[in-house]
């Protein structure tokens, strides 16, 4: 089945729609895709590479790095780089499961203090013209939110850092950022996660952990692995779609295309 092709005004009017029919007290949310979505690129593998090139993995991600690479069936390096370099490459060639490296690329900066991090994410946010990428077609979606009292999350399988600078530059504030989310332990990044890993089905369990009983009133997405969020929303919004979301559309009842 052919999918349609809408303006922001054509969404932003499925939305004003939909929030009539919400219940009586119910709280509407938006949720929201980074890469690919709000705006072009991905920012966890600018900021991956940024840490690569500065020579910057510590060893106190050795450890972890090592026992993923092992998993993974990736011969390690002889330091903790050079383990990260490796499982990069079993990730481009698709020998590394995405939300495994997606998750690694967030954990990668194990030793950092957290201000050091976030002032880290927010050099390579600007060296990479985070805000000038930010698809304008979505942002006109975003001011609708604000005009109608509407939160909008951005719900992104890259790390917490750099999405929360991206999202800055879109007017949307940390508290409404569910990321990859290293553990912080003395106020330095851990080798490890923290809460739910924001992938494919995960988005969903993160959005309804972050906000328990919000109705999810329209969500935005260019992945395959945006499809179970996009199908829990009243208006699911497909941006700059991969091949492997347009495959699914037919599982995502209502869904539609957003024109650049």
């Amino acid at each position: 089945m052919p999918i349609t092709n809408e303006t922001a005004r054509d969404v932003v009017g499925r939305l004003d729609a939909a929030i009539a029919r919400i219940a009586p007290g119910a709280t509407p949310i938006l949720a929201l895709d980074a890469d690919g979505t709000l705006w072009t690129g991905d920012v966890g593998v600018d900021l991956f590479l940024a840490l690569i090139a500065a020579d910057g993995v510590r060893e106190e991600a050795g450890p972890a790095l090592a026992a993923e690479a092992d998993r993974a069936g990736v011969a390690p390096g002889p330091t903790a780089i050079a383990t990260a370099r490796a499982l990069f490459e079993a990730f481009l060639d698709e020998r590394y499961a995405e939300d495994r490296a997606f998750a690694m690329m967030a954990w990668v900066f194990a030793g950092f203090e957290a201000g050091e991090l976030r002032a880290f994410a927010d050099r390579v946010a600007a060296d990479q013209g985070l805000a000038g990428r930010i698809r304008p077609s979505v942002r006109a979606i975003l001011a609708w939110a604000r005009d109608r009292g509407v939160e909008a999350l951005v719900v992104s399988a890259s790390p917490r850092a750099i999405v929360e600078a991206g999202a800055a530059m879109a007017g949307i504030g940390a508290g409404s950022v569910i990321a990859m989310t290293p553990a912080i332990e003395g106020g330095r990044v851990q080798a490890r996660l923290e809460g739910v890993a924001p992938y494919a089905g995960g988005k969903v369990r993160a959005i309804r952990a972050a906000r328990p009983g919000a109705t999810l009133l329209g969500a935005l997405g260019d992945g395959a692995w945006d499809a179970d969020m996009l199908r829990e929303a009243a208006v699911p919004v497909m941006v700059h779609p991969s091949a492997r979301l347009v495959a699914r559309a037919a599982e995502i009842p209502g869904v539609v295309r957003l024109e650049e």
